[in-house]
């Protein structure tokens, strides 16, 4: 379960860089907002006690796939984003909100990129500072097979449209993460059988 969070925050903060290295604005940032209560060190282990659990029910014999389900809240996902996922994003996010609603998935953040976050003058003349990212997607997964849909990327309030996100998503994303696939299905980890978003929360069956 790990890798279909760390697969869908991840991308979801990279195609957001992506984006804004094509849409940056001088406009005006986005004051930051208050963190939810949620949000915490304390949510962030216990959502990766929930990992560690669905991981090894994986080698457990006597455990019959589909039989168990955890359910993810939304503050323990921004609390893993913020502190167990810190060093995969490329930046430092200063705030992230998570909203889950029926089969979606979306990704509120502030984040703040080195002067040299890069290593190309250029790129990091674009992107250097502290901005404003907006990724929604319709997430589902049935059957052990799991997929996941672009729908909506903005930057500093931008819209990019998504044949742009595509072609930097093969630039940017696809090299680091060869797996990740912005239109084909993938298959679900550790014998996890379903994942239901509903407003609120997310339900793993495993």
């Amino acid at each position: 379960m790990k890798k279909v969070i760390l697969a869908v925050l991840v991308c979801l903060a990279v195609m957001a860089t992506a984006g804004f290295i094509a849409f940056r604005t001088i406009a005006a940032k986005e004051a930051p907002g208050e963190l939810s209560k949620d949000v915490s060190p304390q949510a962030a282990r216990a959502l990766q006690e929930k990992i560690d659990a669905v991981r090894n029910a994986e080698s457990d014999p006597h455990h019959k796939p589909g039989s168990k389900h955890v359910e993810l809240a939304e503050g323990e996902l921004e609390s893993y984003l913020l502190y167990s996922l810190k060093d995969d994003i490329p930046g430092q996010i200063d705030i992230a909100e998570v909203q889950l609603g029926t089969d979606t998935i979306s990704l509120d953040t502030q984040i703040t990129f080195a002067s040299n976050a890069t290593g190309n003058a250029l790129v990091d003349s674009l992107v250097g500072g502290t901005h404003s990212l907006f990724v929604k997607g319709k997430l589902t997964g049935h059957q052990s097979r799991g997929k996941f849909d672009l729908q909506e990327i903005r930057v500093d309030s931008i819209p990019v449209p998504p044949i742009l996100i595509q072609a930097l998503f093969k630039k940017y994303v696809k090299p680091k993460y060869p797996e990740a696939d912005l239109s084909e299905p993938f298959d679900l980890p550790w014998r996890i059988e379903e994942l239901k978003l509903e407003p609120g929360k997310g339900t793993v069956v495993y």
